[in-house]
């Protein structure tokens, strides 16, 4: 290497290492894999689906009772969710907060709270989309009841 050539080398390397320093600058917070996206934060009642084309045909949206929306739903990776029920209740002797079990299996995409089984159809950072089967009724209707947590 000669003279000229030495301190123009040394330069770049000196910026490709400045360059790969600063790809972690920047937030020191990691962003959670996606299997802990159900327990980055406390979830609420969802009333617009945000991602319609994850839908299976011939379905129904579960309808949010005005006292359902300031619900919140926060899992904890023990296996409970902790549903507070907020300020406004459905009925008077609605206890504030009730704790209830889930599992969740993400090779066969279901998702059981309290024991009953529901299908996962989506599991993103904006919102948790499952689904209840419902039985047909005279061969028509809809086949599946959709609840969004956003």
């Amino acid at each position: 290497m000669n003279k000229m050539t030495a301190p123009k080398t040394l330069s770049l390397l000196l910026a490709a290492a400045a360059a790969l320093g600063c790809t972690s600058c920047g937030s020191d917070t990691p962003a959670p894999p996606d299997a802990e996206v159900l327990l980055t934060k406390s979830w609420k009642r969802g009333m617009q689906d945000k991602n319609p084309s994850a839908n299976p045909a011939n379905v129904l949206f579960y309808p949010v009772q005005t006292c359902e929306q300031d619900d919140t739903f926060t899992f904890a990776a023990d296996g409970t969710v902790l549903i507070d029920q907020g300020a406004t209740k459905c009925s008077q002797n609605e206890p504030r907060t009730v704790s209830q079990s889930y599992s969740i299996d993400r090779t066969t995409k279901e998702l059981r709270i309290n024991g009953q089984k529901f299908k996962l159809l989506e599991e993103t950072r904006e919102q948790i989309k499952y689904s209840a089967e419902l039985p047909p009724v005279n061969g028509a209707g809809f086949s599946s009841l959709i609840f969004l947590l956003q």
